[in-house]
């Protein structure tokens, strides 16, 4: 999870150059991996159909992150497991402004992978793309 934040927050050169989300995309469960995947072509697609002159239908923050400026370190984790699943407790910081959220993994073939993270309003990245994908997309 350290190293998924990492990525997220402090990506390298190379990181920055590949196509969006790719960095993280290996540490994603299958489903959530999808769902981002969807999310680029629907967002193109919308980027697509949009005149020149008006900004298309997007996300416009930090897709992992719900503070709008995102974060800039990640300060502390927690964590409960539960056989193959685990709860992380993810502590955040933005300038003085600190918050936490709670990242669901699964133990899938040895390797931990992201299913879900709940941001601590109450909402979730696996929410935040649904909500995103049920807007109509015309100009």
């Amino acid at each position: 999870m350290s190293e998924f934040y990492r990525r997220a927050l402090h990506p390298t050169k190379q990181e920055i150059a590949a196509p969006r989300f790719s960095p993280v995309l290996p540490l994603l469960g299958q489903e959530l991996a999808k769902a981002l995947t969807a999310f680029v072509a629907y967002e193109r697609a919308c980027a697509r159909i949009t005149p020149p002159d008006m900004k298309p239908h997007m996300i416009d923050q930090d897709i992992f992150i719900q503070i709008p400026d995102g974060a800039q370190e990640l300060l502390t984790t927690s964590q409960q497991l539960y056989g193959d699943v685990a709860r992380v407790s993810a502590t955040l910081r933005y300038d003085t402004l600190q918050w936490t959220d709670t990242v669901l993994l699964a133990n899938r073939h040895g390797n931990w992978v992201i299913l879900n993270i709940q941001w601590q309003d109450g909402w979730s990245l696996t929410k935040r793309l649904t909500e995103f994908a049920g807007h109509r997309c015309a100009p």
